[in-house]
């Protein structure tokens, strides 16, 4: 089972995923407080360093991995460090190796999550955390209705947020309420097939869902929550062995 890798966007990714630096300012600040005590955390999933750099800098000691050059290579631009190219599903670190974890948007590119999380578990003592958007994004939502009206359906890893749906989190803390996002901006990333679903979609399929989506959405602006999951590593441990995730797709 294959994991998707960033090469392909590594450049436009920032652009197109980033967030208004006083809103990433909160984020990593909340971030910062749930880490506190933590020595060594690994940012499984680092892409271009957009979390790894400001902990770093924060003092924190952040090993970052990731299956794409591109993206590491924007993350040592930025002058991230402790980078390694790896697979998470196949970990080069020993038992336990880390007080945490993060994971920002991450295991979704990954069809076999299950083998993923429990890399991450394995090498982590404490907790896993992520960072989510607690609502879907309604573009993204549409433009997926339409590919199964076409008789296309990409196949998918799991989303943090829907982890979350699985396992409830130990704690859950709100790090930004309500944070505007033009739809314009959207549909131009849509169009340019910027997102990890839309790599396999045909040219055919893709220019039709867009000439269906863009109407729809042109113009408007549309609010999103922030929201940081922490869960125990004892505790996904109890949940990896039971008959829940055995079953979960």
């Amino acid at each position: 089972m294959e994991s998707i890798s960033f090469d392909r966007v590594a450049e436009i990714y920032d652009k197109t995923r980033g967030l208004p630096p006083k809103i990433m300012e909160k984020v990593v600040q909340k971030m910062t407080n749930e880490l506190r005590g933590c020595r060594k955390i690994l940012d499984a999933g680092v892409g271009t360093g957009r979390f790894a750099k400001p902990l770093q800098s924060l003092g924190f000691e952040v090993i970052g991995i990731d299956i794409s050059t591109g993206m590491l290579e924007k993350a040592i631009q930025k002058e991230t460090k402790n980078l390694l190219l790896s697979d998470v599903r196949y970990l080069p670190f020993a038992d336990s190796s880390f007080d945490a974890a993060i994971s920002i948007h991450v295991l979704h590119l990954v069809k076999d999550w299950k083998t993923a999380l429990r890399e991450i578990v394995r090498v982590t003592r404490n907790f896993f955390l992520a960072c989510i958007y607690t609502t879907p994004n309604p573009l993204s939502e549409r433009y997926r209705e339409f590919l199964k009206e076409y008789g296309y359906q990409p196949t998918f890893g799991i989303a943090e947020a829907e982890l979350k749906s699985l396992l409830k989190p130990t704690r859950s803390i709100l790090a930004v309420s309500k944070v505007p996002i033009k739809a314009d901006d959207t549909l131009a990333n849509l169009k340019d097939k910027g997102s990890s679903y839309q790599f396999k979609v045909p040219n055919e399929v893709h220019v039709q869902i867009m000439k269906k989506l863009t109407p729809q959405f042109a113009g408007k602006t549309y609010y999103r929550d922030i929201e940081i999951l922490i869960w125990d590593v004892a505790y996904l441990k109890t949940f990896l062995h039971s008959q829940a995730f055995v079953r979960a797709s």
